[in-house]
């Protein structure tokens, strides 16, 4: 991943590899108003698209308190019923996988 931040330089950065994007920040606004300064970023379509996701995601809540309440009355009222096989089968892909990035 590239990222590269300038200030007021003569030149402009060069993309390592077609797949960087350019954004020229150079108009004023919130902090290169306040000092003065020309920015120029530079991302990968990685890294913009995790911006994005990033974004998309700031402002929902950390728990979900009605799905968390429905599940309390299930198991309070016994109607939450589990499939054991599907739990065991889902914490063994996850191990796998977990595992195949420590080996790495």
């Amino acid at each position: 991943m590239v990222s590269e931040i300038k200030g007021t330089g003569a030149g402009a950065p060069q993309p390592i590899d077609a797949s960087v994007r350019r954004i020229d920040r150079s108009a004023p606004s919130g902090a290169a108003r306040a000092t003065g300064s020309n920015e120029v970023v530079t991302l990968t379509d990685l890294a913009a698209r995790l911006q994005q996701l990033t974004d998309s995601v700031r402002d929902l809540p950390v728990v979900d308190q009605a799905r968390v309440g429905e599940l309390r009355d299930a198991l309070e009222n016994g109607s939450y019923h589990m499939n054991e096989q599907e739990i065991a089968d889902k914490l063994s892909a996850f191990e796998a996988m977990v595992g195949r990035g420590q080996r790495g």
